[in-house]
């Protein structure tokens, strides 16, 4: 229940700060580009009253100074304003238009302030010279409202440029702790399924491990205990100790697989679709009848190949528990599926509610499905039939 809760808190966390998102006219980098477009504008038009006012060069001093400047800002944020000032400074001292450089002041401190720079000491070094050169051109009358109103409007400025900054840096800040969360909960996951993988290795070892190398003690006291002339019996409590260490086999596989978390290295598998024949011939050597049509099965993934194993030993364990006569079981190798038919006799003593009380097909639909098949069991009064079809894996 803690892992659920987990992964549902950082879906909302997530959601949280994918909702939290600033909208297009507070978007920094937005904001700068269209700045930058409509500086560049002012500078052109300038430079073309100018050029139709048939005005002397020295007025060009202040817009070309500027231009330079407004070109330095994107490489050079405060070196840039300061040339972007002193442009500004220009105009106001020497040519006869000069608003339009002291707005390019204003949208250059919006530019520096929204990449990174810091407010007050840019409006510093913007505000107090475009105030003081206006107000020298204006007969040094500080109380100049156009002086008053460039020096509010850099203010303006930086301030709006810092304020946008400000937001983008706290919606990036929410961003990272929504992932710190989200990875920290992951590992707490992680954990609880590693701790939880442990526990059932050690209960698998220490319970249904005990209770096997017990049994096979004891058949091989029984087979001791047997009487020379017992040929059957003994060479059944044979085959019985050597399927109990094919189960202790495959269940150290699988307390190495739950204790490393991974499948056991680069060792070959237990449960590998070619020792089918191999389990064919064990169930041969108990008795049961088995007629067998084998393709081969080389060079599959080995999650299909133990896929393929388990359904093949599922399907013949059922068919010998609750059936009776001739098993008949066929792999059909196809081009981009594999396909198992095992099918036999039901027997007239089995009972139905035994058949279906256990896991074995619910076990066999997920190992099926696991691996991209399915799986089909068909059943009438007579015959029972299971057919599975794997989805066909290869090695990289």
């Amino acid at each position: 229940m803690e892992c659920s809760c987990g992964g549902e808190n950082r879906e909302v966390s997530i959601t949280k700060v994918e909702r939290t998102t600033l909208v297009w006219f507070l978007r920094g980098q937005l904001l700068d580009r269209v700045v930058l477009i409509l500086t560049s504008a002012a500078i052109v038009t300038e430079f073309f009253v100018l050029l139709l006012s048939g005005e002397p060069l020295l007025d060009y001093v202040g817009l070309l100074v500027g231009a330079a400047g407004v070109v330095l800002c994107r490489f050079r944020r405060m070196l840039g304003l300061v040339v972007v000032v002193l442009g500004a400074v220009a105009a106001a001292l020497l040519a006869t238009e000069y608003v339009a450089m002291w707005t390019v002041v204003v949208f250059t401190l919006f530019s520096v302030t929204v990449r990174g720079s810091r407010a007050i000491p840019a409006l510093l070094i913007a505000g107090i010279p475009v105030y003081l050169s206006i107000v020298i051109r204006d007969g040094w009358n500080f109380q100049s409202p156009v002086a008053l109103i460039a020096t509010a409007c850099c203010a303006v400025g930086a301030a709006v440029g810092s304020a946008v900054r400000a937001q983008q840096r706290y919606l990036e800040s929410m961003r990272q702790r929504a992932l710190d969360a989200e990875a920290a909960a992951g590992l707490a996951v992680e954990r609880g399924i590693a701790e939880e993988r442990l526990r059932i290795a050690r209960d698998l070892h220490d319970a249904v491990g005990h209770e096997v190398a017990v049994v096979s003690m004891n058949l091989g006291a029984a087979e001791v205990q047997l009487p020379q002339e017992s040929v059957g019996a003994r060479e059944a409590l044979t085959a019985a100790r050597a399927g109990i260490q094919r189960v202790l086999r495959e269940m150290q596989q699988i307390l190495d697989v739950l204790r490393r978390g991974e499948d056991g290295g680069d060792r070959d598998p237990v449960a590998d679709a070619r020792r089918i024949p191999d389990l064919i011939e064990t169930m041969r050597a108990s008795g049961t009848v088995i007629e067998a049509s084998l393709d081969d099965t080389g060079g599959l993934d080995s999650s299909v190949s133990t896929a393929m194993f388990r359904l093949v030993q599922e399907a013949l364990t059922n068919a010998q528990r609750h059936g009776t006569g001739t098993i008949r079981i066929s792999l059909t190798a196809e081009s981009d599926e594999l396909i198992v038919d095992v099918q036999n006799k039901r027997s007239s003593a089995a009972n139905a509610s035994e058949r279906g009380s256990g896991y074995g097909l619910v076990g066999m639909r997920e190992r099926a499905q696991s691996v991209g098949g399915h799986l089909e069991v068909v059943e009438d009064a007579n015959t029972f039939r299971v057919r599975a079809v794997l989805k066909r894996g290869t090695h990289e």
